[in-house]
Formats: C-alpha cells, sequence, structure tokens
C-alpha cells in the first residue's frame, strides 16, 4: 500500500474517477449457482475489519473509472514488500530510470554517477545486482526505429507511457489503439531479458504508472515490483547518513541527445531518433510550438526546402485529447507521435521526489535534471540493423469488464 506521503500532484488535467464503483461491495448472498440466468458478480472488494480493500488487478479490469496509479491501493508494491521478498531470493536484480537517478541525484546533492555508485552499494549490501536501464532504452528505441520503418499505420503513437495506455484502453477505441506502437516499454524489455538469469526483478521508476504495466497479464511474468522514486527516497537517505558512504564515480551512457533544438531527453527520446533515422545530410528539421510547450510540431524539408514529413510531440492529457480528435477527423497530419501522459513528460513523473514547500516550480526544476542526464556520460548509439530481436505487446479497448484480463 502507498505511504501516507503520497498525494495527488498538483495536475491539471488528471482524470478524476467514478464516484462509484461499477463492482461494489457486496454482502454475503445465497444464490442458486446452477441457474443459467443468474449472472453472479465476482466479489472483488474485500471487506476486512470494517475497511475496503480491491486488488490492483481487478480494478484495474474494471472499465468503470480511468484514474492514475495514485488513488490505487497498492498492497503489493511497496518498499517493504521488496525488503522482504529480496530475502526470499538467490538472485535478485533491480533496474533504476535515468529519470529516476536524476531526480535521486538533485535532491540527494551529488552527481548521477556519484548516486549510482550510493545505489550500487547500498543494493549490492541487500545482495540485489543493480542495472542501469538506459541500455534497455536502447533496445526500445532501437525495436521503434524498425517497427516505423515496416508499418503503414500513420500516425504510429509511441506507447511507453502506461498512463497514456491505461487511458487509451479506457476510454478510446480501436481506431486509435490500433494506431499505437507494439514495442515493449524499457521496463518491460529490462524484465524479459534479466528474467532468464534473475529471479526476482524489481525496478525503480519516475511513475505510479509502471506498477499498473507491470501487472498486466502479459508483462505479470517480467517483473515482480515497481518501486517509485519517491517511495525509496527515505530509505538512501537514512543509508548515506549511517553508512558514511564516499560516493565513486562511475562511467555512465546515456540515450539522451541535446544537440538539436527539438530534443527532449526528458521522456527517452523516441522522437528523435526517429526522426533521425530518416533525415538525410543537408536536410532540414523545422520545431513549431503550438497551443503549449507539451505540444511540439517537428517539420522536416529536404535540401531544397520540399515538405518531406511532420511529427509531434505531444505530453498531458489536455494535448492528447486534442491529437485524439485530429485522428478521428482524418485531419493528423503525424508521421509519429511521442505521446506521454505527465506535462513536461517522465522527468515530472507523478513518482518522483517533490520537492519541499514549493520552493522550486515544475518549469525551472525539469532544465536542471535533464543536464544532470546528459552530463559526463558516453553517447550510446543506436543499432542501424535491418533485423534484430523485437520485444513486443498488445493492447486493446475495455469494452466492458468481462472480456478484459489483466
Amino acid at each position: 500500500m502507498f505511504s501516507s506521503t503520497i498525494k495527488i500532484s498538483s495536475v491539471s488535467d488528471y482524470i478524476i474517477p467514478s464516484q462509484e464503483c461499477i463492482k461494489p461491495l457486496m454482502k454475503n448472498v445465497k444464490l442458486q449457482l446452477d441457474d443459467p440466468s443468474i449472472q453472479l458478480k465476482p466479489n472483488l472488494i474485500k471487506n476486512q475489519n470494517n475497511v475496503a480493500k480491491v486488488s490492483l488487478q481487478d480494478c484495474l479490469a474494471c472499465s468503470g473509472c480511468v484514474t492514475t496509479a495514485e488513488t490505487i491501493l497498492i498492497q503489493t508494491q511497496s518498499l517493504d514488500e521488496f525488503l522482504q521478498a529480496i530475502k526470499k531470493h538467490q538472485n535478485p536484480a533491480i533496474g533504476i530510470s535515468p529519470q529516476s537517478r536524476a531526480s535521486l541525484s538533485y535532491v540527494l546533492n551529488f552527481t548521477d554517477s556519484e548516486m549510482h555508485s550510493i545505489l550500487h552499494q547500498l543494493f549490492q549490501e541487500l545482495n540485489v545486482k543493480l542495472y542501469d536501464m538506459s541500455e534497455y532504452v536502447k533496445i526500445a528505441i532501437n525495436n521503434s526505429i524498425q517497427e516505423f520503418k515496416q508499418t503503414k499505420i500513420t500516425p504510429l503513437l509511441c506507447s511507453e507511457c502506461p498512463g497514456w495506455v491505461c487511458y487509451a484502453e479506457k476510454t478510446l477505441d480501436e481506431s486509435i489503439i490500433n494506431h499505437m506502437s507494439k514495442v515493449k516499454s524499457p521496463q518491460q524489455i529490462f524484465g524479459a531479458i534479466l528474467k532468464k538469469n534473475h529471479d526476482y526483478i524489481a525496478t525503480i521508476m519516475p511513475c505510479y504508472d509502471k506498477k499498473l504495466e507491470a501487472v498486466r497479464q502479459e508483462n505479470s511474468e517480467d517483473i515482480n515490483i515497481v518501486l517509485s522514486t519517491r517511495e525509496i527516497e527515505q530509505y538512501i537517505k537514512d543509508y548515506i547518513q549511517k553508512s558514511q558512504i564516499t560516493p565513486q564515480q562511475i562511467q555512465l551512457s546515456t540515450m539522451a541527445i541535446n544537440f538539436q533544438e527539438y530534443h527532449n531527453i526528458s521522456s527517452n527520446n523516441y522522437l528523435d531518433y526517429i526522426i533521425q533515422s530518416t533525415v538525410m545530410p543537408n536536410w532540414t528539421v523545422k520545431q513549431n510550438i503550438r497551443k503549449n510547450k507539451d505540444f511540439i510540431e517537428i517539420t522536416i524539408y529536404n535540401e531544397e526546402m520540399v515538405l518531406q514529413s511532420i511529427y509531434a510531440r505531444v505530453f498531458g492529457l489536455k494535448n492528447i485529447a486534442n491529437l485524439i480528435s485530429q485522428i478521428k477527423t482524418k485531419t493528423c497530419k503525424y508521421k509519429y507521435v511521442e505521446i506521454m501522459a505527465c506535462p513536461l513528460g517522465c522527468l515530472n513523473g507523478g513518482g518522483q521526489i517533490q520537492i519541499q514547500k514549493n520552493t522550486e516550480k515544475a518549469n525551472d526544476l525539469i532544465p536542471k535534471l535533464k543536464d544532470i542526464m546528459i552530463s559526463q556520460k558516453i553517447q550510446l548509439e543506436t543499432t542501424q540493423q535491418n533485423e534484430q530481436e523485437m520485444y513486443l505487446t498488445q493492447f486493446k479497448h475495455i469494452k466492458n469488464e468481462s472480456n478484459f484480463q489483466w
């Protein structure tokens, strides 16, 4: 269950859940179950000591509301559960996202490299192997480039963000869902690869919705638990204070690129690498801000300034709604769209550490976190291969709660 410190942040486009769950708390009622005319709803909400609780999987299987993960009581996705579980396994592993590490580095006043060395020592003492997830971001991007070059779907919509996926599956139909990329997220690729050598796999992510992604039926064997940046902050602070550790400088790699004005390193640069894979030398890339800085249009011209293609980066549910309207009315002109539910992208995820007393606004904080992500890193290159192993998933519209399984 989430700790009492986890609250809804001031996100303007938060989707309010339904006032009444469509799977209500059920009384003990005797029914004649051999009567085929009786449709018995499952008793999903458990009443224990006058406290109503619902499992995460059952809540997600219900189409009665759409909400972010902050409002769901998750009993098996906590730091305490992680600490207990690793004692029962021989070879546990944990991966940290670049966004989460940047948040920890900034708040705890270390360089990114120093922060990784602290985490390495902490988890080593717990007998847990720590991985930098940048390499798995690279695999996801390479898969996305290959999918983009092979697909006939326009626009192709990035599907790494589980908040956007949940929103799409519960509120949109197949006409939109069919546009979504089938490439697994870096988190799920990490789990799919690491489970061959580790018997328990965890991740540290900037977003509570990554917990939802991990318990999807097709993903449930890849990742055992997801911890948000905010959930482990105090544990790391306590470790640093009691251990008096001297952090080391560790060479890290990154997929973040920042040499063009249109690049946005907040959310793994999917769009940037898609564009790089198609742009020829001497072509021109122009950026146009639409309604706000979270809706960016990027236009590609050849050397004769003839229009070649248009792409977009769309962050925040309000902007996503505008994009969906364009697709439905067949006025969308984009070939590929990088979509994230959080305004400003993953560095501003709901699971990131909140700056105390609101002394620093997100618009001021995010550029500092971006600098941390790109400083003193080895730049990873995409692999331009015609054939490589693909890690794919699937999405579907939730028409009703009986035909959708998590």
